[in-house]
């Protein structure tokens, strides 16, 4: 009996941990790009085309794009996070800091990763090479930006509009050319569902062997040591190729 008592509770912390490592990140992500989304709807149609969470080959990879939005000046390629606490970071640090009371946690830096998603579509849209393109972070969530240093727009919800309407100034692109990129950037986009949970699972493992070479000290960028360094902000790992290559850890 004891026996079954003791299975059972491990069940239950197994479904528990699956749920709050796994489900729950995943139903946050969803909560802000909808919001996000939402927001997005109130452009005006006439001179803004939006198009939501587009997935498209990257080399042999893929990348997952929360949203992209094509107006006369260019394209918008927004990265949605939603998160709780104090976010801290750095436009060139490879990970920011979410703070809750005591408890600190590592993110992906956003910039960084919209970066990938830019070039992505840079790729996809070749023969557009004078395209302007405007990176945008956008914090969807409960959390307060603080210390976030950057010159790229990190903004809340409640701005995102403001910030690409204050961006789309020039005008380089005319309707029925942002109706053609928008085409293409849909043929381009994958829908099979195959390729989507590989997507997933391709993250992951870059995740683990990025993570296994963090603690190996190594640079997962270039594969050269991380060495101890000391910067205006504190402590960190850094890249021993720098300035060749500007990997680096923040120490907790």
């Amino acid at each position: 009996m004891e026996f079954l008592i003791l299975i059972i509770i491990l069940v239950f912390y197994g479904i528990s941990y699956y749920f709050k490592k796994r489900i729950v990140p995943k139903i946050k992500g969803s909560i802000g790009e909808y919001k996000v989304a939402s927001k997005l709807k109130r452009l005006n149609k006439k001179e803004y085309l939006v198009l939501n969470d587009i997935l498209l080959k990257n080399g042999d990879l893929t990348t997952q794009i929360d949203h992209i939005v094509i107006s006369k000046s260019g394209i918008f390629v927004i990265e949605t996070k939603n998160y709780k606490g104090w976010i801290h970071g750095h436009q060139n640090s490879e990970y920011w800091t979410q703070t809750i009371y005591k408890h600190k946690s590592k993110l992906r830096n956003p910039i960084k990763q919209n970066w990938v998603h830019v070039l992505a579509i840079k790729k996809t849209l070749s023969e557009y090479n004078y395209i302007k393109y405007f990176p945008i972070v956008v914090f969807a969530g409960d959390g307060k930006l603080k210390n976030v240093t950057t010159t790229l727009p990190v903004v809340y919800n409640n701005k995102l509009i403001r910030t690409i309407k204050n961006l789309n100034e020039q005008e380089s692109l005319s309707y029925s050319q942002m109706e053609l990129i928008s085409d293409k950037l849909l043929k381009s986009n994958i829908t099979d569902r195959k390729v989507s949970k590989s997507h997933s699972l391709q993250v992951k493992k870059q995740i683990r062997e990025r993570n296994k070479k963090e603690k190996q000290k190594i640079c997962p960028k270039c594969g050269n040591k991380l060495i101890k360094k000391r910067g205006k902000y504190g402590k960190f790992y850094g890249c021993y190729n720098f300035p060749k290559c500007r990997y680096t850890i923040n120490i907790k």
